[in-house]
């Protein structure tokens, strides 16, 4: 205070027993009552703290001649956790208690209550409307784009049910600090967008979040507790959100801490009880291996021992039988469609590994006439490879049931449709990148029945594109990568425009990271050197988008975030 009211200059603090005079003593509760993250005090280190706070001064303790030196009456430590909170905490998980008021208890107009969190957890004397504020953007924002598709803006069922939403996260965090501050890390990362200095919030709650993490974590139990599985993946997300070009990055990290913890889940419970948690982290480490910036670790180990969840758990809200709930009026579309979304993931993953194969295996090669090009190692093999998993999306995608529901798509009920949409997208890129991207200079190999089934691809994707915009449903993410590649292989101006008009009106809105603002870059950045080729060469066949990525110093991990 003194250092704000007057001008400039140097000031000394001085702290004395009497400012520590008003803690709560740490003897007073049992060992077994505290955090794992507090300190134990001693018994003869509390009885001489007693002694010494007991003893009468003949001066107040806070007074200086010296009008540049503040003695602190008392100290104030904004992140103590008092073993009073962790006995509330304990008794009674979905309603703590803390010595600070809880956000409900805030009269804000900025802060209506759909914005308010369901599970009050503990918030610092740092400033509570504002960690409140940080609830409600994770409420209203990122965990709508974690979902994605799920119960629309207008959604019939909406009402019907108890949704809790993001209340997942909170109810665990009640429980789990670290996994609080991964929560509010990833919200001021994410408003950091049109708020610069939220980046350091955003920085200083991840940056709590791992010391917490690593003294919590004593034994299998704890390694493999929802607490800790929630919050692996939300720093998985601050890592991908906060990525940027040519910066280190330890999404991998919490890629492989993910898959230990899933192997220690799958052996010590019965059932996961966030199997769309999971299924969130696959399609994280589908894409980055479309881009090469992962080799599918997470995908491979759970395919490998069949631990990809199953089709009908892919949804939240999940019922107590460890499925998505199905609502009224979906009985006869949405299971089909969860199925067919799982067995084109299945495919897309086949696809990834053996592009991420393909990568491995490409080497330079300098060509007699000086110049240097690419050699895929075991061409004729992998060619094999891939015309067999075409040959599969093929004919998983041309089944009478199948052309049924894409003539009938705007008949479905809003989920069925979602997610018709986003297996149907995932289906058509998968197929273009198939064509255009398992090796260099691929695209010069295609045939002219190859490029004209290309063409129809990318205007079927566009199309739900379109509409998805023009619904103003800029939750729906999944539509970001197939609109990318759409981009990248389409020959029309006019296509290319239509692309990049999408992916700038879904950068426009709220987003958790820069990931689409980086495609979205990437993207003009391709057509430039398309156009570049254009003019030299007359074609842009050798113009390879994952070459140009990786030059710019870009590990694009994910596409929508």
């Amino acid at each position: 205070m003194k250092a704000e009211c007057y001008r400039p200059g140097t000031y000394h603090v001085v702290v004395n027993p009497d400012s520590f005079a008003n803690l709560t003593d740490d003897s007073e509760d049992s060992q077994d009552e505290l955090p794992p993250i507090k300190r134990t005090v001693r018994p003869s280190q509390s009885a001489s703290h007693k002694r010494n706070t007991s003893k009468s001064r003949p001066r107040s303790s806070t007074e200086s001649s010296d009008p540049n030196v503040v003695i602190l009456a008392k100290f104030e430590d904004s992140m103590a956790l008092n073993t009073s909170y962790w006995k509330s905490m304990r008794s009674s998980p979905l309603t703590v208690t803390s010595r600070s008021k809880s956000p409900e208890e805030y009269e804000d107009s900025h802060l209506t209550d759909a914005n308010k969190p369901k599970h009050p957890i503990f918030i610092g004397s740092t400033g509570n409307l504002e960690d409140a504020k940080l609830l409600g953007h994770f409420r209203n924002v990122v965990w709508k784009h974690l979902v994605q598709v799920g119960l629309g803006h207008n959604h019939a069922h909406a009402s019907d049910i108890n949704m809790p939403g993001a209340d997942i996260f909170e109810k665990e965090a009640a429980n789990f600090l670290p996994l609080f501050h991964a929560m509010m890390a990833v919200s001021a990362l994410s408003l950091s967008r049109q708020d610069p200095s939220k980046s350091i919030d955003s920085l200083q709650h991840y940056q709590q979040t791992l010391p917490f993490l690593q003294t919590s974590m004593r034994s299998h139990q704890d390694l493999s507790s929802d607490g800790v599985f929630l919050t692996h993946f939300l720093l998985l997300i601050y890592e991908i959100a906060a990525a940027e070009p040519g910066g280190s990055n330890l999404w991998s990290h919490h890629i492989q801490r993910l898959i230990r913890i899933c192997y220690m889940r799958g052996a010590i419970l019965q059932r996961e009880p966030f199997p769309f948690v999971v299924w969130w982290i696959c399609w994280i480490d589908l894409y980055a291996m479309f881009t090469g910036a992962g080799t599918g670790d997470f995908v491979r180990n759970l395919l490998a021992h069949d631990m990809i969840p199953a089709a009908l758990s892919q949804l939240y809200p999940i019922g107590e039988d460890g499925k998505s709930m199905i609502f009224p009026g979906e009985e006869h579309t949405l299971p089909v469609m969860l199925r067919l979304n799982r067995d084109t993931f299945i495919l897309a993953i086949r696809l990834g590994i053996l592009a991420a194969d393909c990568r491995r295996d490409t080497v330079s090669q300098t060509f007699p006439d000086g110049s240097i090009g690419c050699t895929l190692l075991g061409r004729a093999a992998k060619e094999k490879r891939l015309f067999d998993i075409q040959q599969s999306f093929i004919q998983l995608w041309t089944t009478p049931r199948v052309s049924l529901f894409q003539q009938q798509v705007h008949q479905l009920p809003p989920r069925s449709k979602e997610v018709f949409q986003h297996c149907s997208t995932l289906f058509n890129s998968c197929m273009v990148y198939s064509y255009i991207s398992m090796w260099p200079n691929q695209a010069a190999e295609t045939s002219a029945i190859s490029a004209l089934d290309i063409d129809q691809r990318i205007s079927a994707i566009l199309s739900i594109a379109n509409e998805i915009t023009s619904m103003g449903r800029y939750d729906l993410r999944f539509i970001i990568f197939p609109t990318f590649i759409a981009g990248v292989a389409a020959t029309s101006p006019t296509h290319k425009m239509i692309a990049l008009d999408i992916l700038s009106n879904f950068e426009a809105n709220e987003g958790v990271g820069r990931n689409v603002a980086t495609t979205r870059q990437l993207l003009q950045t391709v057509y430039q050197h398309q156009t570049n080729a254009y003019m030299r060469r007359g074609h842009a066949f050798d113009v390879d988008w994952l070459d140009i990525m990786a030059k710019q110093g870009l590990q694009l991990v994910n596409f929508g975030l």
